[in-house]
């Protein structure tokens, strides 16, 4: 979400946009942009969406000048590239090579690079904002294991508990069959089941 992102990355008290600096701006579009397509985007193509208009034109000659003095100086990088290739096919640079690019030729200020701030900052807390996403999807998908085994431990027991029975047995095969999951055959259960060491661990957390 738009808050976990802004959360993710807040180094300072910042009382309205206004007053945001571009760095920290441009690091929460790098993580919207990631977050949505799953591609990372260049510094030069986030120096475009802060600085130009819906319809490409610049807010102001300089930042149109360094926008397409970073593109030629790309373009000449994969041209030379493309040349040196055994087989000559195109070569395109990667994301991190053309952020290189565009910190080489934009001009410092207090050792930033203007419009971006610090390409490294901008960088490793992208890094970072990435590496949390990708832990909390996998503490997400252990907790859901660990229902699963539960849910299939408490299958089990419900069919060793229908042996002998034949309404519970009916009852069980059609609701499995109204949420569209497979019949089992309380016997073969049975005989498969494995007692656990403590019983209420079934209805533990559910």
């Amino acid at each position: 979400s738009v808050s976990a992102t802004i959360k993710g990355y807040y180094d300072g008290a910042y009382p309205n946009w206004s007053k945001t600096p571009n760095h920290v701006k441009i690091t929460w579009f790098k993580c919207f942009a990631l977050e949505k397509t799953g591609v990372l985007p260049s510094l030069s193509e986030l120096f475009k969406m802060t600085h130009a208009s819906s319809d490409g034109v610049f807010v102001d000659p300089a930042s149109e000048k360094l926008f397409h003095a970073v593109a030629t100086r790309i373009e000449e990088q994969e041209t030379q590239l493309t040349q040196q290739s055994p087989d000559r096919l195109p070569v395109t640079l990667t994301t991190e090579e053309a952020d290189r690019i565009f910190e080489e030729v934009a001009p410092k200020k207090k050792g930033q690079t203007v419009g971006i701030g610090s390409v490294n900052e901008v960088a490793s807390a992208t890094s970072s904002y990435t590496s949390r996403r990708v832990e909390e999807t996998s503490q997400m998908k252990a907790r859901m294991d660990s229902q699963q085994i539960r849910l299939d431990s408490l299958e089990d027991l419900l069919d060793v508990m229908a042996v002998g029975n034949p309404t519970m047995q009916r009852m069980l095969s059609e609701r499995r069959a109204a949420l569209g999951l497979p019949v089992r055959d309380p016997e073969e259960s049975d005989r498969n089941r494995q007692q656990p060491s403590n019983p209420t661990n079934y209805f533990e957390d559910m």
